[in-house]
C-alpha cells in the first residue's frame, strides 16, 4: 500500500478511535477490543462498567481476587491512551517482572486483537515498557523499592495490587502528577490490614456498595458472607468451619439467604444496583467494594466455603476471597501493646544507657536502659528541631551516660559524620534487606588520613528481620516505658501513634517474585518507632566502641529473649 494512503488510513483509525470521551471507556473497551477472539463483553462481570466509566479525580477499587479487575483495567489503560491525546498513563504492579509479565501476557494480547490498536501503535515506542499511540503513552512499571518512578510528567495513574507494592515507591509516582490538568489515580487492590493500603483509601472515599434488592420480599441489602451464606444443618460460625469439618457438613449446598425473608435471592445484574453510602461527604474519591457476590455466576457460596478451609490464617481468606480487610493481630502492633508496657518505675541502678536517633527536620530522640539480660528500660523521649540537634545530642549523652547511640545515617549524614569524630560509641545505621535470619551486622571501617570516609562506625540494620525482632520484644514483655512528665499525655500519646502507623505487611520480593513481609508506614509519623528500633540496635552493640574494646573488621550479633521482664 502506498505510504499516503497507509497514513491516511491511519489518521482515520485513530479519528474514529478518538470519538469517545473518557467517561465511555466501557463502551470503547466493547468496541475495540476483543476476549478469545470475541468483542469484549461485561456478561457475568456486569459491576465493571460503573467502575470504568467513573471520571472521578480518584477512584480506589477494594475487592476480591480473581473478578477479571486486572483484565478490565489493563484494556482501560489503552482505552484512556488512544481516547485522549496527549495523555500519559503509568500503570503500577509490585514489581517489575510482574509489570513485565503483565505487558506481554495482558497489554500485547489485548493489542494484537484490535486493528484500531494496531495502526496506531508507533512501532519506535513499543517494547515491554511503554506503548505509544499518537501523542500518548502508556508505561506499565514496577511498585517496589529498588523500582524508581518514571521521571516523565502523567495524568493518569494505575495502581494495581496496592497493598503488595511498597507504600514509598506509590507515593513517589504521585509527584508526576504535579504539571497535568487531569491528575486521576486509580487504586486496585485485595486488602490485608484495615486502615492500610487500598482500605485507607476506600474509606477516604464516597464508598459505594453493590446492593442487592431481594426478588421474594424486595428488601434490600449488602450480601455478607458470614451474615448470609448458610449450610443446611450446620449452625455454628462459619469461621469454625476447618478441613476436619468440611468434611462433616453439606458445604456443597450452601446458599445466600436474604436476611428478612430467608429465601435464595437473584444476584442477577437486574437485582443489583450500585448504592452510595455517603454521597453528601464532599470527598474527591470515588470507592467501591467489589465483592465474590457481585460476580456469582462465576463465585459461588459453596465454592467458598470450601475455600475457607485452605488458607492457615482466616485473614488471607478474608482478604483475598471476601475482598475485606482483615486485623491479624500478630502481624502488627496494637495500641493496647504499647499501653501494657507502660509503668511509673525507674530502672534499677544496675544499668547502662544507650540511645537511638531518627534524622529528619525533626530530630526524635529514645532513651533505654539496658539490664544484664538485655532488657530495655525506656527513660526518655524527645523531640528537637534539627538546629539544636548536634547540642542536645551532647547534653543527653552526657546527662544519661549513654555507652551506645545508634542514628538514623540519612538524610543528614554530614551531621552524623561530625557526632562520629566527638563520640567514639555512636554508630550510622544503613537499612538493608536481606533473606537472612540476623537483624543487623556491625562494621568499623579504620580511618584513612588524607582520605574522605562515610560513617568509621556503620551498623547494617536488616530492616524487616530487625523491625520482626522489635515487635517480639515488646510483645514478650522484654521492654518497659516510664512515664515522662516532660511532654506528658501527648507526648504518650505520639509515641504509641508512631508504632500503631507501621504495619507488618505481605509485599513480593521484586527480584525472586515471591511473597514476603515488610513493615512500611500506613498513615500519620513513624519517626519514635524508627528511634526506639535503633535504641533497640544500640542495646545489642552496646560495648563495641573503640574506646572499650579491640574491634574486628566486622561483627555479626543477633538478639535472644531473655526471661520476661514484670513490673514492680
Amino acid at each position: 500500500m502506498d505510504r499516503i494512503v497507509e497514513n491516511h488510513f491511519t489518521r482515520l483509525r485513530t479519528a474514529i478511535l478518538r470519538r469517545f470521551s473518557a467517561a465511555m471507556v466501557a463502551q470503547w473497551i466493547c468496541q475495540n477490543t476483543k476476549y478469545a477472539g470475541e468483542p469484549y463483553s461485561y456478561l457475568d462481570h456486569e459491576y465493571q462498567e460503573r467502575i470504568l466509566n467513573d471520571v472521578s479525580r480518584e477512584v480506589n477499587v477494594r475487592k476480591c481476587s480473581q473478578v477479571g479487575l486486572s483484565e478490565a483495567n489493563a484494556r482501560k489503560a489503552l482505552a484512556l491512551v488512544n481516547i485522549l491525546s496527549p495523555y500519559t498513563v503509568a500503570f503500577t504492579l509490585p514489581t517489575a517482572k510482574f509489570a513485565g509479565s503483565f505487558m506481554k501476557t495482558r497489554i500485547d494480547t489485548v493489542i494484537e486483537g484490535s486493528d484500531a490498536m494496531k495502526a496506531a501503535l508507533n512501532k519506535n515506542n513499543d517494547n515491554n515498557e511503554i506503548k505509544q499511540f499518537g501523542d500518548s503513552f502508556l508505561w506499565v512499571r514496577g511498585a517496589a523499592s529498588s523500582n524508581a518512578p518514571i521521571s516523565i510528567p502523567c495524568d493518569h495513574l494505575i495502581h494495581d495490587e496496592v497493598d503488595f507494592s511498597d507504600q514509598e515507591v506509590l507515593g513517589q509516582y504521585q509527584s508526576r502528577l504535579t504539571h497535568s490538568k487531569w491528575k486521576r489515580t486509580d487504586k486496585i487492590s485485595t486488602p490485608t490490614l484495615p486502615g492500610f493500603g487500598i482500605d485507607k483509601a476506600f474509606q477516604e472515599s464516597r464508598r459505594h456498595f453493590l446492593f442487592c434488592k431481594c426478588n421474594h420480599c424486595g428488601f434490600q441489602f449488602i450480601p455478607s458472607y458470614y451474615d448470609h451464606v448458610r449450610v443446611p444443618d450446620y449452625d455454628d460460625d462459619l469461621r469454625k468451619v476447618s478441613k476436619y469439618v468440611l468434611g462433616k457438613i453439606k458445604w456443597q449446598q450452601a446458599q445466600l439467604h436474604c436476611p428478612k425473608c430467608d429465601k435464595v435471592p437473584d444476584l442477577g445484574p437486574e437485582y443489583r444496583e450500585w448504592v452510595c453510602e455517603n454521597p453528601d461527604s464532599g470527598l474527591i474519591a470515588a470507592g467501591y467494594q467489589v465483592s465474590p457476590f457481585d460476580a456469582p455466576k462465576i463465585i459461588v457460596p459453596s465454592f467458598l466455603v470450601e475455600q475457607s478451609t485452605k488458607y492457615d490464617r482466616i485473614q488471607d481468606f478474608e482478604n483475598f476471597n471476601l475482598g475485606l480487610p482483615s486485623e491479624d493481630k500478630e502481624a502488627t502492633l496494637t495500641r493496647q501493646d504499647l499501653l501494657d508496657l507502660h509503668t511509673t518505675d525507674s530502672p534499677g541502678a544496675a544499668n547502662v544507657y544507650v540511645m537511638g536517633v531518627d534524622v529528619g527536620n525533626t530530630y526524635h530522640f529514645v532513651i533505654a536502659a539496658v539490664n544484664a539480660y538485655d532488657q530495655l528500660h525506656v527513660v526518655h523521649r524527645e523531640r528537637v528541631h534539627m538546629s539544636k540537634a548536634k547540642e542536645r545530642y551532647e547534653q543527653l549523652r552526657l546527662a544519661w551516660r549513654v555507652v551506645c547511640t545508634v542514628i538514623d545515617s540519612g538524610p543528614h549524614s554530614e551531621t552524623v559524620m561530625s557526632l562520629q569524630e566527638r563520640d567514639q560509641n555512636c554508630y550510622a545505621a544503613v537499612y538493608v534487606n536481606k533473606k537472612t535470619i540476623l537483624t543487623h551486622q556491625v562494621v568499623h571501617k579504620d580511618e584513612e588520613e588524607g582520605k574522605g570516609q562515610e560513617f568509621l562506625r556503620q551498623v547494617n540494620v536488616n530492616r524487616s528481620r530487625a523491625f520482626d525482632a522489635y515487635m517480639n520484644v515488646i510483645r514478650d514483655r522484654q521492654m518497659l516505658i516510664m512515664e515522662q512528665p516532660e511532654g506528658g499525655e501527648e507526648l504518650r500519646e505520639a509515641y504509641i501513634q508512631h508504632h500503631t502507623s507501621m504495619k507488618r505487611v505481605k509485599v513480593y520480593d521484586n527480584d525472586s517474585g515471591e511473597m514476603m513481609y515488610s513493615w512500611q508506614k500506613s498513615d500519620g509519623q513513624d519517626h519514635f518507632h524508627h528511634a526506639s528500633l535503633y535504641c533497640f540496635i544500640a542495646s545489642r552493640v552496646r560495648g563495641m566502641g573503640r574506646s572499650l574494646v579491640a574491634l574486628p573488621t566486622a561483627s555479626l550479633y543477633t538478639f535472644r529473649l531473655k526471661p520476661q521482664m514484670t513490673q514492680r
